[in-house]
């Protein structure tokens, strides 16, 4: 094959891709507009209303065919405005088996989803003919330091936040209820369960403070606000438990 032959095919492997995946997003959109009785008409007075204007004509032409792109404002707007994550648009989880996530890299769509989440343990697509062990390749770039860690920390502290809130809740709880207890022996083993779970608490929130200090380190922060990690941090926990001997059995 002569070589501007080759360059040409080579070129054009993504373009067929693209207008595969375009199609692929078309037809998502049209699925979930049908689902909740929504016209054109109406998704595009909704997209409107979110900030940017997708004219009816274009949905129709993509739901049909004519129109073979789809820009990533376009797909975030959409999603938003059909109430669906953007994800569930270009992998269709549950209404197909495998999806083309890369050119020639045919995928589960859940596994395409993690993966374009960027979670953890999720791998990148890669074509079988690339990737002898299948269709999915691991990556490194979720090890502690390398790229793409600030969004790994960023779940991590949210998880870690979480679970330390829910150990100094149930702390909180079996102190109230140690209070109301007549029996000192029940109180006071209420008592000491309460201060194991302050202690899985601050454990918690060391590694918590070790992930923070990870991002820091990256050039990254977790902005204020998200919601589990600013809880935990703001929350006063550990502190000596109500007068419990005022009653004795």
């Amino acid at each position: 094959m002569p070589e501007h032959m080759e360059d040409c095919f080579t070129m054009e492997q993504p373009r067929e891709w693209a207008e595969r995946l375009a199609a692929t997003i078309a037809g998502e959109i049209l699925r979930y507009r049908r689902n909740q009785k929504m016209s054109a008409q109406r998704l595009s007075d909704r997209c409107a209303e979110l900030g940017m204007e997708v004219p009816r004509a274009t949905i129709s032409n993509l739901e049909n065919g004519r129109r073979t792109s789809v820009s990533v404002a376009e797909l975030l707007v959409l999603a938003a405005a059909l109430d669906v994550p953007p994800a569930a648009l270009v992998f269709p989880v549950g209404y197909t088996e495998e999806t083309e996530a890369l050119p020639g890299a045919h995928t589960p769509p859940y596994e395409a989803v993690r993966w374009f989440g960027g979670e953890e343990h999720s791998a990148t697509p890669q074509a079988s003919a690339q990737d002898p062990t299948g269709p999915l390749r691991h990556l490194s770039w979720r090890t502690e330091g390398a790229a793409g860690e600030a969004l790994t920390g960023y779940r991590r502290a949210e998880r870690i936040a979480e679970t330390g809130l829910k150990h100094a809740d149930r702390a909180d709880h079996m102190r109230a209820d140690a209070y109301d207890l007549e029996e000192k022996s029940a109180r006071d083993a209420l008592v000491q369960a309460a201060q194991k779970q302050d202690d899985k608490a601050r454990t918690e929130f060391s590694n918590l403070m070790h992930v923070l200090d990870t991002l820091h380190d990256l050039g990254a922060t977790v902005t204020p606000n998200t919601l589990h990690v600013e809880l935990f941090r703001q929350t006063t926990r550990g502190s000596r438990p109500r007068d419990t001997t005022a009653k004795e059995s």
